[in-house]
This record gives structure tokens, C-alpha cells and sequence, in this order.
């Protein structure tokens, strides 16, 4: 498990995290959610040590990260651009980290290069973006560390390539049982492939959690009304804690905080056409959350 509790980090008078505070279970996928600048790469930083924070304290497992090394090699930091030395392979890159990781896999690095097209031995500064991110991702997953501490790195892979890497992480997640921290901007990035998920905003988190299971008691209805009918908003408004009305052609959408089926009860009083609760993609959830604890989702988000 990792804990972090009441973080705070400033650079001069910029505050770039603010009293930041959320768990991650252990064998969980937790996504970090943000814009730029939110405060994403300084918290994954300080959680790899890289940085020092001002105030707070992280554990993994109930030890602190500062001022241990034997804590450190529980985990593995992937940054947004990968440091590598001049000139040096796959194969090189992975001697160095088996020197820092002591359970680092070499054979399976060879292995999953070669399913992927990547040459073990080829320099890794004649390799495109896409090809040196999943040449990382698997140095990443091979090293065997309890932790990946991950940036942006989906980021530019072409959608095939991203799900045969999210897959292998899958895998990994199943065999052995990793937890995984990804920050990314774009909720696309995440919403297939983490458990729990955490909204940064301008250094402090909004929200953290498993976000479907939030939105357990928030229902999204779709609804005929029949022609020449006129149904708005308002007209649910002493009935029902409705968070989103859109209407799109004959098509109505409602998400409705409550239970679903007074939800329904109500809605079918004006005698809709049809009438059906339809399952709710994880962007409709955010904006709920979100516009529950009085944030605009696209401020926040784009």
C-alpha cells in the first residue's frame, strides 16, 4: 500500500502541491489525472524521491521513501522522456537497472523486445518516440519492483500499441501483484486500464477513488418523449437531484442522483415514448463528481 498524507511542495512562491492526500491499495492501478501544471510530474517526483517535499510524508508498505534505499528498490519511476546513456542499447539499459534491481529479468527483456520488433541491440537514440516508450515499459516491467511510478507514457503510442502494452501490464498485474501509479491529461489514457482514479488540480486533489463505485447511486436515463411534448429540466427539479439534462433530437439524457427506481417512477409520469437506464461511460461520471463538488469539468480537465 501506498500512503501519502498532507503533501506539500513549493518552488520560490509557486505552490505546486497543496495538503495532497489519498492511498493506493496494493495490486491496484491508480491513475493520476490532471492538465498541465496541475502538479502530476512534481508529485510523482517526490514519490520517487527525486524531489524533496516541504511538508507530508509518503510510505509504501508503512516505510518511507526518504532517506532508504532498500525502499527505493521497491520501486521503478518511468519519467515522460527517459534518460539513456549516449549511445546505449535495450540490452545495456537493462545491465544498468539489474545493478540498481535486483530481481530485473534479462531474458524477459529480450523476449518481450523481439515480440514487439524492438532490437535488443540496436542504439536506443535511433529509435522513434513510440519505440523508445515501449523499449522503457518493458525495462519497467522487468525490473520486478513492487511499484511503477509512470508519466504520460501512452502518450504518442499508436492505439494498437497501447493496448498490447496496457495488456502486458495486465498480465503482470494478474502474475504478480503490482501497483501501478500513471499520470496522463487525457482521461482516454486511463479510463480502460485503472482500478482507482485521482483528479490534480492546480496542486491539490479534487477527488481520489474508485470512481464507478462512487457512482454507484448516480443513474444515467435515456428517453423518448412523444412528439410535440415539451419536458425540460425544471419540471423535475422538485422530484429529483438531476446533475445533467441534454436533449439531442427526439433523444433525451438525464443523469440523476438517487434511487433508481423512484428515478424512473418519476420520469415515466410524463409519459415517455421509451424509457431505459443505460450504463454510464467513466467522462459522464467525472462530470458528475465533479459538478457535485462544484467544479466545471472542463476547466478542470482541459
Amino acid at each position: 500500500m501506498i500512503e501519502i498524507r498532507h503533501v506539500d511542495k513549493c518552488f520560490d512562491e509557486t505552490r505546486a502541491l497543496c495538503d495532497v492526500s489519498f492511498t493506493i491499495p496494493e495490486g491496484r492501478v491508480f491513475g493520476l489525472l490532471g492538465t498541465n501544471g496541475a502538479g502530476k510530474t512534481t508529485l510523482l517526483r517526490i514519490m520517487a524521491g527525486i524531489l524533496e517535499r516541504d511538508e507530508g510524508e509518503i510510505t509504501i508498505g508503512g516505510e518511507s521513501i526518504f532517506g532508504s534505499p532498500e525502499v527505493k528498490k521497491k520501486f521503478f519511476y518511468l519519467p515522460d522522456d527517459p534518460y539513456y546513456f549516449a549511445g546505449a542499447t535495450m540490452e545495456q539499459m537493462a545491465d544498468f537497472y539489474a545493478r540498481q534491481y535486483p530481481d530485473m529479468d534479462r531474458e524477459r527483456v529480450g523476449y518481450m523486445a523481439e515480440k514487439l520488433n524492438l532490437d535488443e541491440k540496436r542504439p536506443i537514440r535511433t529509435f522513434s518516440k513510440g519505440m523508445k516508450r515501449q523499449a522503457f515499459l518493458i525495462l519497467a516491467l522487468c525490473a520486478n519492483t513492487e511499484c511503477l511510478l509512470m508519466d504520460e507514457v501512452f502518450d504518442g503510442l499508436d492505439p494498437m500499441v497501447t493496448e498490447v502494452m496496457k495488456n502486458l501490464f495486465r498480465s503482470k498485474i494478474k502474475e504478480k501483484k503490482l501497483t501501478v501509479v500513471v499520470a496522463a491529461h487525457k482521461l482516454q489514457d486511463l479510463e480502460d486500464f485503472c482500478d482507482d482514479i485521482g483528479i490534480l488540480h492546480q496542486g491539490g486533489m479534487l477527488l481520489a477513488g474508485d470512481m464507478r463505485k462512487r457512482a454507484e447511486n448516480i443513474h444515467k436515463i435515456q428517453c423518448v418523449f412523444a412528439e410535440g411534448t415539451s419536458v425540460k429540466k425544471e419540471d423535475f427539479a422538485d422530484e429529483l437531484d438531476v446533475l445533467m439534462y441534454r436533449r439531442e433530437g427526439y433523444f433525451t439524457t438525464i443523469l440523476v442522483h438517487g434511487d433508481s427506481d423512484k428515478i424512473q417512477e418519476v420520469i415515466r409520469r410524463r409519459r415517455p415514448v421509451f424509457c431505459a437506464e443505460v450504463p454510464m461511460t467513466l467522462e459522464e461520471i467525472f462530470i458528475a463528481e465533479m459538478e457535485e463538488s462544484g467544479y466545471d469539468i472542463k476547466r478542470v480537465l482541459q
